[in-house]
């Protein structure tokens, strides 16, 4: 019998609050900064001194800059046409880590500047000895997080998994642009085994995507929260009848959907299973209520998929969430979306 040993991190939990739709989220609105947008003035306390910085990327080059204070190296960062329109990535990415105190392990908001703020955490599952435990190079867990800057113009593909081993996998935030009626969507996606296994979550930028994947068989866990800027959010839709699509099978099934409808009042957490194999797999929907600032939102559980992993994940139900899990070795294909019926 497995054991679920959860990933007990309170650095992931992300304040959806501050990405809520008029529902009392902290924090001041941020505006993304795209390339004719003004750039922003900092609030950093004029420090005098001497910063320097030059940055090179793709055959451009920011030219080298010398500012006498703080403040004025911080508004030099964010400004386009002093550095030629430049490295924006790398600028902003200093910016943030220089000219702000929203740091890593206090990611309820968006620094100035950033798209999204993605952070992963690893926690190594396995029996531990003492000496396991005291090697600096073998740690329990691992972490790293990106700030992200998106123009919104074209799909973009973001690295966010940083390790010397690949042993939890690689790690990406893939972010789509809106295309006529359809919203700008982001998506979390982990593959192990070199590929073999991948799982992915999309939901509509916004607001908070998280996923959290258990794979007993390599004994590792990996939990990943990508926060975006609440800008892209939709418009609220009606939420009391919601749809959830399923299919589990082989790759080359040609079984359809199935589908499932919720009538909900909004005010109460409900939980159903919509579907469970003789193997034990099964899949739980939870809707949960707005409460202290955050969104209504909806949570989806894969349980022994391929029956060593767990799949969970979450995001607002205004902007839907859809949940797969891709075993090329095993040819398991898993799908599952949940949205407001009404869309």
């Amino acid at each position: 019998m497995k054991l679920n040993v959860p990933l007990a991190m309170t650095i992931f939990t992300l304040a959806l609050s501050a990405c809520s739709n008029g529902g009392g989220g902290g924090g001041t609105p941020v505006t993304p900064i795209t390339p004719n947008a003004p750039a922003p003035t900092t609030t950093v306390p004029d420090v005098p001194g001497e910063f320097t910085y030059e940055y090179k990327f793709n055959g451009c080059s920011t030219g080298k800059h010398k500012l006498l204070s703080k403040k004025e190296f911080c508004d030099a960062l964010l400004n386009d046409t002093l550095n030629n329109g430049c490295a924006r990535e790398l600028r902003i990415e200093n910016y943030n880590r220089s000219c702000t105190t929203l740091q890593p392990a206090n990611p309820g908001a968006l620094p100035a500047a950033s798209t999204a703020r993605c952070i992963v955490n690893g926690m190594d599952l396995k029996d531990r000895t003492f000496l396991d435990n005291i090697n600096p190079f073998n740690p329990q867990r691992r972490q790293s997080f990106r700030d992200i800057f998106w123009d919104a113009h074209r799909q973009q593909s973001y690295n966010i998994l940083f390790s010397a081993v690949d042993s939890y996998g690689k790690a990406s935030f893939i972010m789509t642009p809106s295309s006529g009626t359809y919203s700008a969507m982001g998506q979390i996606q982990l593959q192990q085994k070199k590929g073999m296994d991948t799982f992915s979550v999309t939901s509509g930028l916004g607001s908070q995507i998280r996923m959290v994947v258990t794979n007993y068989n390599m004994e590792k866990e990996v939990e990943t929260v990508c926060l975006s800027d609440k800008s892209f959010k939709k418009p609220k839709v009606d939420l009391s009848r919601v749809r959830c699509t399923y299919r589990l099978g082989d790759m080359s099934d040609r079984n359809p959907s199935k589908e499932e409808i919720f009538a909900w009042d909004t005010r109460h957490e409900i939980q159903k299973e919509i579907f469970r194999s003789r193997q034990r797999e099964s899949i739980v929907v939870r809707l949960k209520p707005a409460s202290q600032g955050q969104e209504e939102r909806v949570e989806i559980e894969a349980i022994e998929v391929d029956l060593d992993k767990t799949l969970k994940a979450e995001s607002t139900l205004n902007e839907g969430l859809q949940v797969r899990y891709q075993g090329r070795q095993s040819r398991t294909d898993l799908v599952v979306s949940c949205a407001p019926a009404s869309k």
